[in-house]
């Protein structure tokens, strides 16, 4: 009988393309949450798009079914192998090439790490704009196959928004590529938009031509200190009124930022007052003391509205940095802590307060779990962690995962919002998809599915059951 990974490793023939021993494969098998792990009989590892269209081409051929792989940074299981399958590691196709100043693009490759990406531009004087707390592991083609956000969302928006051209490789090994750098192009049906956010179920992402922008002269920090949640939706229209370069509003809680301080050095707060919530901002300004005068002048006016009871302006970049750290290194505590759930959701923003109520509510009837909740007060986007404590050992503590999925994501289908902000659907949300997506989009979902995969290889158990 024949052996498929057998006939596998002798269609790509070079064992320099391919691990297999558990030493080798056991770091591609596990997430960093530890919460997603399983076993792989073999890790792909491509240099180029040729490869993966030979790859995907022979695994398609011998029914061998596929997890693609990034910088393996995600929370939602959609990158690591659940059921045997081979993984597809992208991260050798690692190159930063073609910068054209008159477009202001990038030809970058999947497996390009995002800081790579920054330090690239930066001395051409210019950015891209996305940014991440895993900027030092998470990779090009993993942002763009989950949409990620980050903090400038706000400004910015989205990978999806970030993206002129793309390389993909289908199920059966087929190359689609349309690395152009056009602003403008109607010339029929926007095809990369559908592999973008697709988390692997569709293709595989090898290359991207990303937009980048100019450096703005400065940015300004401030964290904003308010005594009544309540105030949040308020303080949203007074900053996006008041800051025309608004880039990013970020809402923290108190006791989030004391748990980050515990957990984390020198993550320590500004303020020698404690308040029940604060609000991070930053806004693109003019360089120099103008800049920075103007941003405070911008600034003051939230005290006259009552809004703000302190605030601490960031005087220098590193200044800014410590405060930004707070907010960053909220991943760093969590991780910490041990197990945790984690809900990635979007609500209206003028229901976060009620929505921030509700779920310390909830955590408050489980006894050894502590809620940490913060989030991207401009776009609505809720990071809704329900972590563990000493008070609770492993096992019960995860078997309350369920019961807390259904009870956060029915609060936030109740509330007309997304069960995924900005991180996927994996496998972690799957049963929830119809909680934000109506059965006519899921139907339309598996169409395409089945059109661009037919033998179901690509990322089986994502997304789609």
């Amino acid at each position: 009988m024949s052996d498929p990974i057998a006939d596998l490793r002798a269609a790509i023939g070079d064992p320099a393309l391919m691990l297999e021993t558990p030493e080798e494969t056991g770091a591609y098998t596990t997430d960093w949450t530890k919460k997603f792990n399983g076993a792989t009989p073999m890790v792909l590892r491509p240099r180029t798009t040729a490869d993966v269209s030979r790859m995907l081409a022979a695994c398609n051929e011998l029914g061998i079914k596929v997890v693609p792989q990034g910088g393996n940074t995600g929370v939602v299981g959609g990158s690591t192998p659940r059921g045997g399958e081979v993984v597809l590691s992208l991260s050798r196709l690692n190159t930063i090439a073609d910068y054209d100043p008159a477009s202001a693009t990038v030809v970058v490759g999947a497996g390009v790490v995002l800081a790579a990406v920054h330090e690239f531009v930066a001395p051409l004087e210019m950015e891209f704009p996305v940014d991440l707390g895993a900027r030092g592991q998470c990779q090009i083609g993993g942002m763009l196959a989950t949409n990620a956000g980050g903090n400038r969302v706000l400004r910015y928006g989205l990978m999806r928004e970030q993206v002129r051209g793309l390389e993909v490789v289908l199920a059966d090994g087929t190359v689609i590529s349309n690395l152009n750098r056009l602003r403008k192009d109607n010339s029929g049906l926007d095809l990369k938009q559908l592999f973008v956010g697709s988390e692997g179920i569709l293709g595989v992402i090898t290359q991207a031509v990303l937009q980048v922008r100019p450096c703005p002269p400065a940015r300004r920090t401030a964290m904003l200190a308010m005594t009544d949640r309540a105030a949040l939706p308020a303080l949203l229209a007074e900053v996006r009124a008041r800051l025309p370069g608004l880039s990013s509003l970020e809402v923290l809680p108190d006791d989030v930022c004391q748990y980050v301080s515990d957990q984390v050095p020198g993550a320590s707060m500004p303020f020698t007052e404690r308040f029940p919530i604060y609000a991070l901002v930053e806004e693109e300004t003019e360089a120099g003391a103008a800049g920075h005068d103007g941003f405070v002048e911008r600034l003051s006016g939230l005290f006259e509205s009552g809004l703000v009871a302190d605030a601490v302006v960031a005087e220098s970049e590193a200044q800014s940095a410590g405060l930004w750290h707070v907010r960053e290194a909220t991943g760093e505590a969590i991780v910490a802590a041990g197990y945790s759930h984690k809900f990635d959701i979007t609500v209206p923003q003028g229901e976060i307060p009620e929505f921030l109520d509700e779920m310390e509510a909830l955590a408050a009837t489980l006894p050894g779990i502590k809620p940490l909740l913060f989030g991207h007060l401009g776009d609505g986007n809720v990071h809704a962690n329900f972590v563990q404590t000493p008070e609770i050992a492993d096992k019960p503590f995860l078997a309350e995962g369920p019961a807390l999925a259904k009870a956060v994501y029915g609060a936030t289908r109740a509330r007309h919002g997304s069960v995924s902000a900005e991180h996927g659907i994996g496998t972690l949300k799957r049963d929830y998809l119809g909680y934000s997506k109506s059965p006519e989009e899921i139907s339309l979902m598996r169409r395409f599915k089945g059109l661009l995969d037919p033998n179901g290889i690509l990322n089986p158990g994502v997304m789609l059951d």
